[in-house]
């Protein structure tokens, strides 16, 4: 004798979105990403996937310059960038410098985060210095606007990394000050808690 059980399509429904949602929080990783390398003082390595979450770079909407590109909330680079960090805010620009030796030219930005931050702080820091050399992506943006860039507001993260010999050295990358890029920080931190719990 068979017997036919009813299992109402609500629950059918409902079981395949909290799977997918699984999958989905699964594949995004946890807090702090394996593919960053350490060095024996704990600090983790310039070098690898580093090198491009952590690029020294401004992005071009960041001032206006480009509306174009992924979605804050469809971008990997934000999410990894979001999850890895050490201080994830809005930063002001409080300073900016420019130090110029023989035919080498830099910029510093002097930063002042935010409070709240985006995501919950690995380090006490709440201002820094950001280095702009002029082999850097983002030294085109820093010359076009120069000392305009004071005042501008930016969502930074910001990592401390070991130099060669140990020493710590700040890598960051800028986006723009947006809810949309905002929002999507908030989301990608969520994530990673929840794929660590």
């Amino acid at each position: 004798m068979s017997y036919m059980v009813h299992i109402p399509r609500r629950s059918i429904l409902v079981s395949i979105a909290s799977i997918a949602a699984g999958l989905a929080v699964a594949a995004c990783g946890s807090g702090r990403s394996s593919k960053l390398a350490y060095h024996a003082s704990g600090m983790p390595l310039w070098q690898g996937n580093a090198l491009q979450l952590f690029d020294d770079n401004i992005d071009a909407s960041a001032v206006g310059l480009s509306i174009e590109g992924p979605s804050p909330r469809f971008d990997r680079l934000l999410r990894e960038r979001a999850q890895t960090a050490d201080v994830v805010a809005r930063v002001k620009v409080s300073t900016v410098t420019v130090e110029t030796a023989g035919d080498e030219q830099r910029y510093r930005l002097g930063v002042q985060v935010g409070q709240p931050t985006l995501a919950k702080a690995r380090i006490d820091d709440r201002t820094f210095e950001l280095v702009i050399r002029s082999d850097s992506r983002a030294f085109a943006v820093a010359r076009a606007f120069d000392a305009r860039q004071r005042n501008m507001t930016f969502v930074a993260f910001i990592t401390r990394f070991a130099s060669p010999d140990g020493e710590p050295e700040v890598h960051w990358h800028l986006s723009a000050d947006t809810r949309e890029v905002a929002d999507a920080v908030k989301e990608a931190v969520a994530l990673g808690e929840l794929a660590g719990s």
